[in-house]
């Protein structure tokens, strides 16, 4: 067996399987403009961690099984006047009160968008890689009667 194959089945046993499929185009590069060793796998290192963190986020976006469409870009914030817009956009932008464990509670009347904007928090905090879930209020309830159910 050649260098090459025990390299290529190395790294996939590894798990390292985006250094795996770039590292013969990678080494074409580096040996034509002249890279180091240390520069070359630097290269490759960025282009696996790169590849794992967009996957991470493309599974917890998946798993927060958010409703299509329901983004702060396309919440209408003149159907609430009182809404404070910026306090909301806080709210997905950052995540300080993520990890001092507090809460965000949405109430008003029907049809005002508790659940779009429920939702794109999620979006936001998913996005700067905390996993949530999105739940209506009606599917929170089933699996509280489920879960007790289950006792």
């Amino acid at each position: 067996m050649t260098d090459i194959h025990m390299l290529e089945r190395l790294l996939r046993r590894l798990r390292l399987t985006r250094m795996a499929s770039e590292w013969h185009g990678l080494e074409k590069r580096a040996l034509a403009e002249g890279w180091t060793p240390s520069r070359y796998l630097l290269s490759l290192c960025s282009e696996e961690a790169a590849h794992r963190e967009s996957e991470r986020l493309r599974r917890y976006i998946k798993d927060a099984r958010l409703p299509t469409g329901k983004t702060l870009a396309e919440y209408d914030f003149g159907q609430v006047p009182e809404l404070n817009a910026g306090q909301v956009r806080q709210l997905c932008e950052t995540t300080d009160w993520v990890d001092s464990g507090e809460n965000v509670l949405l109430f008003g009347a029907s049809g005002l968008g508790k659940s779009h904007l429920a939702a794109a928090i999620v979006d936001g905090v998913v996005s700067q890689g905390y996993r949530a879930r999105f739940y209506s209020a009606g599917e929170l309830l089933q699996e509280l009667r489920k879960a007790r159910s289950l006792l």
